[in-house]
């Protein structure tokens, strides 16, 4: 029997700080024995051949990360993962909103960096509607394996898988 499956979605796979967190996270993810898929709106970047061979990666072929909300849903809606992370902020509201209009019930989390104060209002708006949905909000560059420990938990995973 196959492990189960999660699917991670960031922004871009570039030499950022929600990219290296994303690596970070996935390979921690990877560790504990979980299958992970990576969605990204575009492929390339300077992190994606950090990747384990191991981890699937997936392209949505969107220029940006606000566009790929469909997209992101039909992912969810089509592979079913036990549940979805959005790494960094913008991939957070992206992925919140994306479980919703799969509809499919998967629970999604968010790891991202602490909110800006210059951050509009639409953002705080969706920000307010959509984190109270989240299984998990996790702030800050978190040591990837306690952020992993916290948000297996949160979708009701086992701690590892062997």
């Amino acid at each position: 029997m196959p492990p189960p499956r999660l699917a991670l979605f960031v922004s871009g796979l570039d030499d950022t700080p929600a990219g290296q967190a994303a690596v970070a996270l996935a390979e921690a993810l990877r560790r504990r024995g979980f299958g992970l898929d990576v969605v990204a709106p575009m492929g390339g970047g300077t992190l994606r051949a950090a990747l384990h061979p191991g981890i699937g990666q997936i392209d949505l072929a969107k220029r940006h990360t606000a566009g790929s909300v469909l997209a992101l849903a039909r992912i969810v809606a089509e592979r079913r993962p036990v549940g979805l992370i959005g790494v960094g902020s913008d991939a957070g509201l992206v992925a919140l909103g994306a479980v919703r209009l799969a509809r499919q019930g998967t629970p999604a989390a968010v790891l991202e960096e602490p909110s800006a104060a210059s951050d509009g209002v639409l953002r705080r708006a969706l920000r307010g509607w959509l984190h109270p949905r989240a299984a998990a909000v996790l702030h800050g560059a978190a040591d990837p394996g306690a952020a992993a420990g916290r948000l297996l938990a949160a979708f009701g995973c086992p701690g590892e898988i062997r």
